[in-house]
């Protein structure tokens, strides 16, 4: 108690020595950011906006900055009616005429360019026969878009494309040409492969695991299609064939046919 009663004491003598009207006694209204600023003029104001509100503007901007930029996107992009993978091709090629005429060729198959387009991955490259990190990433790339159904036209050079048919990544062209079709062409330009059997596993549904199958056609580069794309350098055997995770089934035939016209 007698503790207590020296504590009292104490602040007595504090508020006492202070006065009654002293600034802490006083009731003080809390004034929102807006009529502070209002009660400044000047340079006093600029910093005080810049102090309390520079910020939150900053943050606002920024966010609505993204939002902008996502919707953008989402309106302008279109969608993907063809996918087409060109591994070691050229990074440019023909530009002009490949924009040209993909969009015709969309356009005769009925699809409407203003909302879907043919997509072209011309950017990777790989050794067959190489296990740097390089070719390694660039194979695990591959699989993925295979495996997203990324992939409907597959080009490659010979290495590389017989590699991928070994291990059933294309489908038969069999199953898609007809006989007439695939007699018109010169036998040397179809690719025949054995397609890579695990003794130890039953194969799966679909699968051509241990059948030898049309794989692909051999193109020209020095005239036909592939010459008017550019994709390749002169001197490299390119094959096409059509991805065994095909998505868009229908044009993807249609633009092969567009494609072996050129070869006959």
């Amino acid at each position: 108690m007698a503790e207590l009663h020296n504590h009292t004491e104490n602040a007595d003598k504090f508020q006492s020595a202070l006065g009654d009207d002293a600034y802490i006694y006083q009731h003080h209204e809390q004034k929102t950011g807006k009529e502070q600023m209002a009660g400044l003029h000047g340079k006093d104001r600029w910093e005080f906006f810049k102090e309390y509100y520079a910020k939150m503007v900053l943050a606002v901007t920024v966010i609505a900055a993204v939002c902008i930029y996502f919707v953008y996107n989402y309106v302008t992009t279109n969608e993907y009616a063809l996918n087409i993978l060109a591994v070691n091709a050229y990074s440019d090629g023909n530009e002009e005429f490949e924009e040209e005429y993909l969009n015709d060729f969309l356009e005769r198959n009925g699809i409407d360019t203003t909302k879907y387009e043919a997509s072209v991955n011309r950017s990777i490259t790989v050794d067959a026969n190489s296990s740097d990190s390089l070719s390694v990433t660039s194979v695990q790339t591959i699989y993925t878009l295979f495996a997203a159904q990324e992939v409907d036209l597959f080009f490659a050079d010979n290495d590389y494309f017989l590699s991928m048919a070994a291990m059933d990544y294309v489908n038969n062209l069999e199953d898609y040409l007809t006989e007439e079709e695939i007699a018109a062409l010169d036998e040397d330009l179809l690719v025949y492969v054995t397609v890579n059997e695990d003794e130890d596993e039953e194969p799966m549904e679909g699968s051509n695991a241990g059948k030898t199958i049309l794989a692909g056609i051999r193109l020209s580069q020095d005239e036909g299609w592939l010459g008017e794309m550019d994709w390749y350098p002169e001197g490299i055997d390119v094959i096409v064939g059509i991805s065994g995770s095909v998505k868009h089934e229908e044009l993807a035939l249609s633009l092969l046919r567009e494609i072996l016209a050129y070869e006959e």
